[in-house]
Protein backbone atom coordinates (compact mmCIF):
# COMPACT_ATOMS: atom_id res chain seq x y z
CA UNK A 1 0.00 0.00 0.00
CA UNK A 2 1.33 3.31 -0.98
CA UNK A 3 1.16 6.14 1.06
CA UNK A 4 0.86 9.87 -0.29
CA UNK A 5 2.75 12.02 2.04
CA UNK A 6 0.99 14.91 1.17
CA UNK A 7 -2.23 13.30 2.10
CA UNK A 8 -0.40 11.82 5.34
CA UNK A 9 0.34 15.72 6.17
CA UNK A 10 -2.88 16.85 5.57
CA UNK A 11 -4.59 14.28 8.25
CA UNK A 12 -1.67 14.79 10.98
CA UNK A 13 -2.24 18.88 10.13
CA UNK A 14 -6.07 18.45 10.48
CA UNK A 15 -5.73 16.00 13.84
CA UNK A 16 -3.27 19.07 15.09
CA UNK A 17 -5.63 22.19 14.25
CA UNK A 18 -8.77 20.08 15.84
CA UNK A 19 -6.20 19.83 18.96
CA UNK A 20 -6.15 23.36 18.68
CA UNK A 21 -9.51 24.14 18.56
CA UNK A 22 -10.55 22.14 21.49
CA UNK A 23 -8.11 23.65 23.73
CA UNK A 24 -9.39 26.79 23.02
CA UNK A 25 -13.41 26.35 23.22
CA UNK A 26 -14.83 26.06 27.20
CA UNK A 27 -16.73 22.92 26.07
CA UNK A 28 -14.43 19.98 24.45
CA UNK A 29 -17.12 18.28 23.13
CA UNK A 30 -18.60 21.30 20.92
CA UNK A 31 -14.60 22.56 19.65
CA UNK A 32 -14.15 18.36 18.54
CA UNK A 33 -17.49 18.64 16.68
CA UNK A 34 -16.56 21.59 15.35
CA UNK A 35 -12.94 21.17 14.47
CA UNK A 36 -14.00 17.99 12.63
CA UNK A 37 -16.90 19.74 10.45
CA UNK A 38 -14.96 22.55 9.55
CA UNK A 39 -12.37 20.43 8.53
CA UNK A 40 -14.18 18.29 6.46
CA UNK A 41 -15.94 21.36 4.75
CA UNK A 42 -12.65 22.87 4.06
CA UNK A 43 -10.96 20.36 2.28
CA UNK A 44 -14.14 19.64 -0.08
CA UNK A 45 -13.94 23.96 -0.44
CA UNK A 46 -10.86 23.24 -1.13
CA UNK A 47 -10.39 20.69 -3.59
CA UNK A 48 -14.03 22.12 -5.01
CA UNK A 49 -12.17 25.41 -6.11
CA UNK A 50 -8.64 22.98 -7.50
CA UNK A 51 -11.01 21.19 -9.68
CA UNK A 52 -13.22 24.39 -11.01
CA UNK A 53 -9.94 25.71 -11.48
CA UNK A 54 -7.91 23.06 -13.24
CA UNK A 55 -10.05 20.02 -13.86
CA UNK A 56 -9.44 16.93 -13.45
CA UNK A 57 -11.38 13.23 -12.08
CA UNK A 58 -13.54 12.86 -9.35
CA UNK A 59 -12.70 11.85 -5.82
CA UNK A 60 -11.12 13.69 -2.65
CA UNK A 61 -7.74 12.66 -3.49
CA UNK A 62 -7.61 12.24 -7.37
CA UNK A 63 -6.06 15.49 -7.28
CA UNK A 64 -4.92 18.78 -5.59
CA UNK A 65 -6.44 21.31 -2.81
CA UNK A 66 -6.59 25.03 -3.52
CA UNK A 67 -5.97 26.49 -0.05
CA UNK A 68 -8.20 29.81 -0.35
CA UNK A 69 -10.96 27.68 -1.75
CA UNK A 70 -10.52 25.66 1.80
CA UNK A 71 -10.45 28.77 3.96
CA UNK A 72 -13.70 30.25 2.22
CA UNK A 73 -15.38 27.27 3.08
CA UNK A 74 -13.82 26.43 6.32
CA UNK A 75 -14.91 30.08 7.66
CA UNK A 76 -18.61 29.84 6.45
CA UNK A 77 -18.46 26.26 8.08
CA UNK A 78 -17.67 27.68 11.64
CA UNK A 79 -20.08 30.55 11.15
CA UNK A 80 -22.37 28.34 10.99
CA UNK A 81 -21.57 26.08 13.55
CA UNK A 82 -21.65 29.29 15.86
CA UNK A 83 -25.28 29.89 14.68
CA UNK A 84 -26.49 26.55 14.64
CA UNK A 85 -25.62 26.02 18.51
CA UNK A 86 -26.72 29.55 19.26
CA UNK A 87 -22.95 30.73 20.32
CA UNK A 88 -20.82 33.95 19.52
CA UNK A 89 -19.54 33.59 15.97
CA UNK A 90 -16.37 35.82 17.59
CA UNK A 91 -15.64 33.22 19.83
CA UNK A 92 -15.99 30.23 17.45
CA UNK A 93 -14.01 31.72 14.90
CA UNK A 94 -11.28 32.83 17.75
CA UNK A 95 -10.88 29.17 18.79
CA UNK A 96 -10.83 27.75 14.74
CA UNK A 97 -8.50 30.47 13.36
CA UNK A 98 -5.45 29.07 15.38
CA UNK A 99 -6.01 25.53 14.39
CA UNK A 100 -6.68 26.05 10.74
CA UNK A 101 -3.06 28.44 10.87
CA UNK A 102 -1.25 24.95 12.30
CA UNK A 103 -3.39 22.88 9.83
CA UNK A 104 -2.57 24.96 6.80
CA UNK A 105 1.58 25.36 7.86
CA UNK A 106 1.68 21.26 8.31
CA UNK A 107 -0.34 20.77 4.92
CA UNK A 108 2.23 23.20 3.44
CA UNK A 109 5.23 20.32 4.45
CA UNK A 110 3.13 18.16 2.63
CA UNK A 111 3.13 20.22 -0.13
CA UNK A 112 7.26 20.27 0.00
CA UNK A 113 7.37 16.71 -0.09
CA UNK A 114 4.87 16.39 -2.83
CA UNK A 115 6.96 19.14 -4.69
CA UNK A 116 3.87 21.02 -5.48
CA UNK A 117 2.83 24.74 -5.26
CA UNK A 118 6.63 25.44 -5.80
CA UNK A 119 8.31 28.92 -6.42
CA UNK A 120 10.20 30.44 -9.12
CA UNK A 121 13.61 29.53 -9.79
CA UNK A 122 16.44 31.43 -7.36
CA UNK A 123 19.88 30.85 -7.57
CA UNK A 124 20.18 31.34 -3.35
CA UNK A 125 21.92 28.57 -1.46
CA UNK A 126 18.43 27.35 -0.27
CA UNK A 127 17.13 26.71 -3.49
CA UNK A 128 15.65 23.36 -3.82
CA UNK A 129 15.79 20.89 -7.13
CA UNK A 130 12.45 19.01 -7.20
CA UNK A 131 13.21 15.33 -8.51
CA UNK A 132 10.22 15.83 -10.86
CA UNK A 133 11.43 19.35 -12.46
CA UNK A 134 14.99 18.82 -12.40
CA UNK A 135 16.90 22.43 -12.57
CA UNK A 136 16.98 25.41 -12.13
CA UNK A 137 16.66 25.34 -7.87
CA UNK A 138 13.55 26.93 -7.00
CA UNK A 139 12.56 29.13 -3.57
CA UNK A 140 10.92 26.26 -1.70
CA UNK A 141 7.82 28.40 -1.22
CA UNK A 142 5.82 25.72 0.35
CA UNK A 143 8.59 26.11 3.76
CA UNK A 144 8.01 29.67 3.59
CA UNK A 145 4.41 29.75 3.78
CA UNK A 146 4.57 26.79 6.42
CA UNK A 147 7.49 28.83 8.55
CA UNK A 148 4.98 32.08 8.29
CA UNK A 149 1.40 29.75 8.82
CA UNK A 150 3.46 28.43 12.29
CA UNK A 151 4.74 32.00 13.15
CA UNK A 152 1.26 33.35 13.17
CA UNK A 153 -0.13 31.09 15.37
CA UNK A 154 2.80 31.63 17.69
CA UNK A 155 1.29 35.59 17.70
CA UNK A 156 -2.47 35.08 18.22
CA UNK A 157 -1.62 34.02 22.15
CA UNK A 158 -5.00 34.24 24.14
CA UNK A 159 -5.45 37.21 25.95
CA UNK A 160 -8.64 39.05 27.55
CA UNK A 161 -9.85 40.62 24.56
CA UNK A 162 -13.82 41.48 22.28
CA UNK A 163 -14.14 37.71 20.71
CA UNK A 164 -13.16 37.91 17.23
CA UNK A 165 -10.13 40.05 17.18
CA UNK A 166 -8.17 37.18 16.86
CA UNK A 167 -9.85 35.63 14.47
CA UNK A 168 -9.18 39.08 12.63
CA UNK A 169 -5.82 39.57 13.20
CA UNK A 170 -5.17 36.11 11.91
CA UNK A 171 -7.25 37.24 8.41
CA UNK A 172 -4.75 40.08 8.24
CA UNK A 173 -1.59 38.29 8.47
CA UNK A 174 -2.03 35.25 6.46
CA UNK A 175 -3.66 37.73 3.61
CA UNK A 176 -0.30 39.82 3.81
CA UNK A 177 1.46 36.37 4.21
CA UNK A 178 -0.11 34.73 0.92
CA UNK A 179 -0.38 37.98 -0.83
CA UNK A 180 3.46 38.54 -0.68
CA UNK A 181 4.15 34.80 -1.26
CA UNK A 182 2.39 34.35 -4.42
CA UNK A 183 5.06 36.89 -6.10
CA UNK A 184 7.48 34.29 -5.73
CA UNK A 185 5.45 31.78 -6.75
CA UNK A 186 6.05 30.07 -10.29
CA UNK A 187 4.01 31.50 -12.92
CA UNK A 188 3.34 27.99 -13.76
CA UNK A 189 1.40 27.47 -11.04
CA UNK A 190 -0.11 30.72 -10.62
CA UNK A 191 -4.17 31.19 -11.52
CA UNK A 192 -4.06 34.58 -13.08
CA UNK A 193 -7.65 36.65 -13.11
CA UNK A 194 -8.86 38.29 -16.31
CA UNK A 195 -6.38 41.02 -17.40
CA UNK A 196 -3.43 38.63 -16.14
CA UNK A 197 -1.73 40.96 -13.37
CA UNK A 198 -3.44 39.61 -10.02
CA UNK A 199 -3.83 36.10 -9.10
CA UNK A 200 -7.11 34.63 -7.66
CA UNK A 201 -4.87 33.91 -4.22
CA UNK A 202 -3.61 37.53 -4.59
CA UNK A 203 -7.52 38.72 -4.84
CA UNK A 204 -8.51 36.56 -1.64
CA UNK A 205 -5.69 37.62 0.42
CA UNK A 206 -6.53 40.88 0.00
CA UNK A 207 -10.26 40.25 0.67
CA UNK A 208 -8.90 38.81 3.95
CA UNK A 209 -6.43 42.07 5.03
CA UNK A 210 -9.65 44.07 4.43
CA UNK A 211 -11.76 41.96 6.14
CA UNK A 212 -9.64 41.53 9.09
CA UNK A 213 -8.91 45.32 9.04
CA UNK A 214 -12.64 46.26 9.11
CA UNK A 215 -13.20 44.05 12.11
CA UNK A 216 -10.61 44.77 14.50
CA UNK A 217 -11.58 48.97 14.00
CA UNK A 218 -15.48 47.66 15.34
CA UNK A 219 -14.18 45.30 17.13
CA UNK A 220 -10.97 47.73 19.44
CA UNK A 221 -13.32 49.13 21.42
CA UNK A 222 -14.98 46.31 22.72
CA UNK A 223 -12.06 45.32 24.47
CA UNK A 224 -12.24 44.65 28.08
CA UNK A 225 -9.66 46.96 30.15
CA UNK A 226 -7.01 45.52 31.61
CA UNK A 227 -6.09 48.59 34.16
CA UNK A 228 -6.87 48.25 37.51
CA UNK A 229 -9.80 50.68 38.88
CA UNK A 230 -8.82 54.02 39.83
CA UNK A 231 -8.96 54.44 43.89
CA UNK A 232 -11.15 57.29 44.80
CA UNK A 233 -9.37 59.70 46.92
Amino acid sequence: MVVSLHALAVVVGVAAGALVVTRRTPAPTFGLATAAIVAVVALVGAHGLFRLLHGGPGGLWSSGLASMGGVGAGTAAACLAAWITRRPVGEVLDAVAPGALLALGIGRIGCFLAGCCYGRPTALPWGVVFPALGLPARHPLQLYSAAGDLGLLLLLRPRPEAPGLVACRACIGLGCLRGALECLRDPGTRDLLPGGSVTLAQAVALVLVVAGLVGVRVLRGREPSTMPPRRRS
